[in-house]
């Protein structure tokens, strides 16, 4: 019953979200419905993993809750994503970036050569490059996204049209969850985790960013992967590098377990893929460059740099440093694959000099399987950078107040202490025998799950 009135609170922040109209200029009151979804989501997942703990339990013993809850969490997820395909992108206008390339590749243009305000397209549809933003710098989207731009331009040139693809595509994902959360004896309710989320459901159905279609080709290679289908996971692994690059971060942790086939396979994929756009040369990484050189935004440790350093260009590369470094260190030793993709979307978010909120999708979709607290109060906090959109519609500039990092950030890392804490003080009373069955059945069912991540050193 208690999932049922949080899905219904859930639900119901949500249609207010949609009901606002421009959320870019009703920031506001945006962030208060956004807060109450992420309360009411933050509460039901506490009750799932909570009640996925305790071994004593019969629910627990069968890795089963009340035959309810499945459907439940299934149905609160779906109808959110349902209100939210039909509204209007106003938080970002990535999607008719993605609209303006897949109609030129529709029409049999290569998007990298030129920006959109080139002259040269000028015959291409208008009223997507009235919504465009930066339209002087050419696109920065990997080959396998521009083929899906493209055909969804064929069919419907709309936001909605994109939206619904990202929504049929995130059904694999659902599925490629499901073993892996079966192979470490993990409840299928864990999904809430993922599927509640109300960042993901404002940044992927309301704003329709590419990030969830990337992260289900990845999510697909990683169960793949752990099922012994080596090939086919290299298939869906380049799908997923050559739809945004960021799923990248693993091709160390392969290359640590020896993952010759896989990686053989997907660098085939990749090159098939991008054939197509060859012609292009040096101009199809132009755009990435130009990202690379100048975007920041959102990034506690690149503020913090910058005060301390005054070239932008060595802060980049510091930064570049030690999200590198983190990267090999965490292939090398993480438990799992999905643990080493987890903990390197972790690092990504927080050394790269640019965050926006919808970074933050691939963290989400591993939550089910790794759930981090501080990440899922940092996936609602995020939300916070949205606040000077209006003032940023009304004069032209943009300006992050600085408590908002200090709120973000410290949010998470309070969040973490304060796990870390938990979990200390729970280890030293079930060692000295003070703390009951819970705490000890609580310390054997983490050490299991962290064990089971290996998956019987991932079979291979």
């Amino acid at each position: 019953m208690i999932h049922l009135v949080l899905g219904a609170l859930f639900l119901a922040a949500i249609l207010g979200i949609a009901l606002l109209g421009d959320l870019g200029m009703r920031a506001g009151p945006m962030l208060l419905l956004w807060g109450v979804a992420h309360m009411a989501y933050l509460a039901a997942a506490w009750l799932v993993v909570r009640g996925s703990r305790g071994a004593h339990r019969p629910a627990a013993r069968t890795g089963a809750f009340p035959p309810p809850l499945l459907p439940t969490i299934f149905a609160v997820g779906l109808l959110a994503r349902l209100i939210l395909i039909p509204t209007a992108p106003t938080l970002s206008e990535d999607v008719y970036r993605y609209l303006w390339d897949g109609t030129l590749v529709a029409r049999g243009v290569n998007p990298y050569p030129r920006a959109p305000d080139d002259p040269a397209l000028a015959r291409f549809d208008g009223k997507l490059l009235h919504h465009l933003n930066h339209a002087q710098v050419p696109t920065i989207y990997p080959p396998a996204a521009q083929l899906l731009f493209g055909a969804v331009a064929r069919v419907s040139p709309t936001p909605a049209a994109w939206k619904v693809l990202v929504l049929v595509l995130e059904f694999a994902l659902i599925l490629a969850l499901l073993p892996l959360l079966r192979a470490r004896g993990l409840p299928r309710e864990r999904l809430l985790l993922y599927y509640w989320n109300p960042l993901l459901l404002v940044e992927s159905f309301g704003s329709g960013h590419v990030d969830l279609v990337a992260t289900a080709f990845l999510v697909v290679a990683l169960a793949l992967y752990e099922g012994n289908r080596h090939a086919r996971a290299g298939i869906a692994f380049g799908l997923a590098v050559m739809t945004k690059y960021v799923p990248g971060l693993l091709i160390p942790r392969l290359i640590r377990r020896g993952q010759w086939l896989l990686l053989f396979v997907a660098a085939v994929t990749a090159a098939v893929l991008a054939t197509p756009f060859l012609e292009a040369g040096s101009a199809l990484t132009t755009g990435l460059r130009i990202y690379a050189r100048h975007w920041e935004f959102n990034s506690a440790l690149y503020h913090l740099l910058h005060r301390a350093i005054e070239n932008d260009l060595t802060v980049r590369r510091l930064l570049a440093a030690g999200g590198l470094a983190a990267t090999l260190i965490i292939a090398w030793r993480a438990r799992s694959a999905t643990g080493a993709a987890f903990a390197s979307f972790v690092s990504f978010l927080l050394f790269s000099p640019t965050v926006f909120p919808w970074y933050a999708v691939p963290v989400v979709a591993l939550l089910p399987l790794h759930p981090d607290w501080g990440m899922m109060a940092f996936s609602g906090l995020l939300a916070l950078s949205y606040l000077p959109l209006p003032a940023y519609r009304a004069t032209g500039t943009w300006t992050l107040p600085e408590w908002i990092l200090w709120v973000e950030y410290g949010g998470l890392l309070g969040v973490w202490a304060l796990a870390g804490a938990v979990a200390l003080t729970r280890r030293v009373l079930a060692r000295r025998g003070l703390s009951g069955a819970d705490a000890r059945v609580e310390e054997r069912e983490d050490a299991h799950v962290e064990e089971s991540g290996e998956v019987q050193n991932e079979k291979g």
